[in-house]
């Protein structure tokens, strides 16, 4: 095998192994948690929200006075929203689901999503919100 031969396919085995090793883009990330709400899939779902995280974004609708007492039954309700018959998965259950383009700024993500009734053709706008830790991007909002 000649040398450029060699060196092509070294060349091309670099860029798989770093391909390979990238994590998914903020939109697919998107995409891969609302097919593990679709599917009640417990394992994806968690591979992919920050329950914690989304929690106390949740918590900032609420009066200060009743926060802290309210964190593990918010936390639970988050769950439970988006598995088995949870509101937000039968809600979306109905609509069609479109992830739109990505803004990344550094280790934060925004990621637009298009809610269609298909019913009644009815259509809401949303931004998921992400962060980047330890290469990976994890949801921690996401109109529920």
């Amino acid at each position: 095998m000649s040398k450029k031969i060699t060196l092509i396919l070294l060349a091309l085995v670099i860029l798989l192994v770093f391909q390979c090793g990238k994590s998914p883009s903020p939109r697919v990330v998107v995409m891969d948690f609302i097919e593990a709400v679709n599917t009640a899939d417990t394992a994806s779902l968690e591979a992919y929200l920050d329950l914690d995280r989304f929690a106390q974004e949740k918590m900032k609708e609420l009066p200060d006075s009743v926060r802290d007492a309210a964190l593990p039954k918010v936390k639970e309700q988050l769950r439970e929203n988006f598995l088995g018959s949870g509101a937000t998965r039968l809600k979306w259950q109905n609509k069609m689901i479109v992830v739109n383009k990505e803004e990344v700024e550094g280790d934060q993500a925004l990621v637009e999503v298009t809610f269609v009734d298909q019913k009644t053709g009815i259509t809401e706008y949303t931004k998921a919100r992400l962060y980047r830790e330890e290469d990976r991007w994890w949801i921690y909002h996401i109109k529920d």
